[in-house]
């Protein structure tokens, strides 16, 4: 292997000056003829504008807009059925309704009764009535269980039922049937009298505890039951205040309040009113058990 020896370092200016020189020629030649491609790639981009046909720019037009054909439907079924000026009330004629026959002639049916729970208001007046041995409760209008007579009404010693169509007397057990009379109506012509001045609230009391006394199946006169069912079993009666709520009050007996028990007897059983009409009137008290908000509270009622 040979090595040449390399010029001294003051002699590299000159020769790279002279190598300079041998290659600037074939490069200015380079470049002129690339600057001349491109002068002529750009005189003939400018002779093709001159020439070529002008494109024909779009005129601007405006997007139409589109109207649907169907317009949007109004929901107007709320205003329809909106009473808007109150709902038509046409004037119903008076219903007449049948006076009861209280006189009706006694029943030949084999029916016992055996006690009932008379009110002002029908609605809440009750009777206990004894079928071939079956005991049951019955309020106005109700098919007597093993029949189809339907009791009509409720009176203190007796119930009018309707047999076929005829109104008859069932009398209460162990009282003998008799003609019963409707209280003569007010004379309105009569002349007026003077106000009596109103009894204080423990004179009403003592006017009722001496009713009750004499009769004490007045106290439902005072006490009105009404049967709760639940799930078609009877569950109890719903108390409320009668003629008079002077005596509801008094003891501490709230509207709404269900008697569950009276003296013992539970009264969820259908047939217990039969004893409890039995047995008032050898009461003089009565110990009732009343449910209210879920808790049971005992009633004491002295006559």
């Amino acid at each position: 292997m040979e090595f040449k020896q390399l010029p001294p370092f003051a002699s590299w200016p000159r020769l790279v000056g002279e190598r300079a020189l041998r290659w600037q020629k074939p490069i200015s030649q380079g470049l002129t003829l690339f600057l001349l491609v491109v002068a002529a790639w750009m005189v003939g981009k400018i002779v093709w504008l001159v020439l070529a046909d002008p494109v024909p720019v779009p005129s601007w037009q405006p997007t139409p807009l589109e109207l649907k054909s169907e317009q949007q439907s109004i929901d107007i079924s709320g205003l329809q059925s909106g009473a808007l000026f109150g709902i038509f009330a046409p004037t119903k004629p008076p219903v007449v309704v049948a006076p009861v026959v209280v006189d009706a002639p006694k029943t030949r049916l084999t029916l016992v009764l055996s006690g009932v729970v008379a009110s002002n208001d029908p609605q809440k007046s009750l009777a206990v009535i004894a079928n071939r041995g079956v005991q049951a409760t019955y309020g106005l209008n109700e098919v007597i269980e093993g029949t189809q007579v339907k009791l009509k009404a409720v009176l203190a010693d007796r119930v009018i039922i309707s047999n076929a169509g005829r109104d008859e007397t069932l009398m209460l057990e162990g009282l003998d049937y008799t003609a019963s009379t409707a209280a003569p109506a007010p004379n309105n012509s009569a002349p007026a009298t003077q106000p009596k001045a109103e009894p204080t609230s423990q004179e009403t009391l003592d006017t009722i505890r001496e009713a009750i006394a004499r009769n004490p199946q007045e106290l439902f006169q005072y006490v009105r039951l009404s049967q709760v069912k639940r799930d078609e079993k009877v569950i109890g009666y719903r108390v409320s205040p009668g003629k008079d709520a002077a005596l509801f009050e008094s003891v501490g007996l709230q509207a709404g309040d269900v008697a569950v028990a009276l003296n013992g007897m539970d009264l969820s059983d259908p047939n217990i009113m039969n004893s409890v009409f039995q047995s008032i009137n050898e009461l003089t008290e009565i110990s009732l058990t009343v449910e209210r908000d879920g808790q049971q509270y005992d009633v004491y009622i002295q006559f």
